[in-house]
């Protein structure tokens, strides 16, 4: 229909459709709900809903599980079957009403107190009105229908960290104050929703979800690179592997100075994908200077992934993450499946290699696509600077 625009668009109706058309037709895995009372009590998983259609005039609000079921972190749903996710997920309610992202109303005050807790909170919903239908999103996990809310009350006490709410307090640029509660261990979807709930930075406001959870994961590599860069370099070439949900993530360590690209490989059939569609993205050791714009959120949540796994080793590397998108993934989960995927790649033992040329060799043997590593630009470099070596 629009080749790889879809790709690149991943719903933000690029294409300038009212609703992306694939969305809608993935919606269809999705059960529905239904509410037969003009209230809802149940626990906030917790967690907090800023959309981003109408900026800075959107709807924001707290998710609350109909059924009672919550998860703290997407961590949890890593390795569960796409039924058990959907079954997770498609209960959480979507109580959000539309607000400007500089005014603090009752429904938004409630929404920071949710946030900014780290257990679940008992919430009753007074609904004003009830939209059926489930919210897909490629950047957050799936939620069940949107519900506007009259009045919110929370039930219980909130269970905030002394740390978080001094940070609250002391109004510290948002920046330093992701970096304060990062280094103290706490989870990347606390610190999302912080950011998204306008809690955080000293001009204060709502942060669309999509954008707050790509924020979070690009500070936290940031500061996990400023050490990562002192460290000294891996000596062999080391490849993991990991698969989930139709996703193949295939991460290769380098021997020398950090560098960091990742490559997608859509292949025909998945959601977006009308045909085979190969996009990259990369930074030299300097970092960036502008958005990952080909891969988005997923370049980020990779990133974050492999500079934590160096940090615990106190190593530096190039990196090349290469992921191969196949028709089994059918629905957007969000690029917590991308971190996550990441990560448990990284668990594992890896086999090692000479050079990277003998890896990708191997590693192509084993993909659908094939040659991806002629895409790849750290895999370029290093073959043309060996050519120049040959002559020194």
């Amino acid at each position: 229909m629009f080749g790889d625009l879809c790709v690149r668009c991943k719903g933000r109706l690029w294409c300038g459709l009212p609703k992306c058309p694939i969305l809608e037709s993935a919606k269809s895995i999705m059960p529905r709900l239904k509410i037969s009372s003009d209230s809802i009590f149940g626990p906030s998983p917790p967690s907090v809903f800023v959309g981003r259609f109408g900026y800075p005039n959107v709807y924001a609000g707290p998710l609350v599980s109909e059924n009672g079921k919550v998860f703290s972190s997407t961590r949890e749903l890593y390795g569960r079957s796409l039924d058990e996710i959907i079954s997770q997920t498609s209960t959480l309610l979507r109580t959000s009403r539309r607000v400007h992202v500089r005014r603090v109303d009752k429904i938004v005050e409630t929404s920071q107190e949710i946030a900014m807790s780290q257990k679940p909170v008992d919430t009753e919903i007074w609904i004003e009105k009830f939209y059926g239908g489930a919210n897909l999103d490629d950047f957050f996990h799936p939620t069940g229908p949107r519900v506007e809310p009259r009045r919110i009350d929370i039930v219980d006490n909130p269970s905030i960290p002394k740390r978080v709410d001094m940070v609250v307090e002391e109004r510290l640029k948002a920046e330093l104050a992701i970096k304060e509660l990062y280094t103290h261990g706490y989870e990347v979807d606390y610190l999302q929703r912080l950011l998204a709930s306008g809690i955080l930075g000293r001009d204060r406001k709502l942060v669309p979800t999509r954008w707050s959870i790509t924020a979070v994961d690009d500070i936290s590599s940031k500061i996990l690179m400023e050490s990562i860069k002192t460290y000294s370099p891996l000596s062999d070439v080391e490849y993991y592997t990991e698969s989930f949900m139709g996703n193949d993530f295939h991460v290769f360590l380098i021997p020398g100075i950090w560098e960091f690209e990742m490559l997608e490989t859509w292949l025909k059939g998945a959601i977006y994908a009308y045909s085979n569609v190969v996009e990259e993205d990369y930074e030299p050791y300097e970092g960036r200077r502008s958005y990952a714009s080909n891969i988005t959120g997923a370049y980020y949540a990779a990133r974050l992934a492999v500079a934590e796994h160096l940090q615990s080793r106190r190593r530096q590397a190039k990196v090349l993450v290469y992921r191969e998108i196949t028709p089994d993934y059918r629905l957007p989960l969000g690029v917590w499946v991308i971190r996550e995927g990441v990560r448990h790649a990284l668990y594992k033992k890896p086999m090692r290699f000479e050079t990277l040329e003998y890896a990708l060799n191997y590693a192509e043997r084993r993909t659908h696509m094939n040659g991806w590593p002629a895409k790849s630009r750290i895999a370029y470099n290093l073959k043309h600077q060996r050519r120049i070596d040959d002559f020194l």
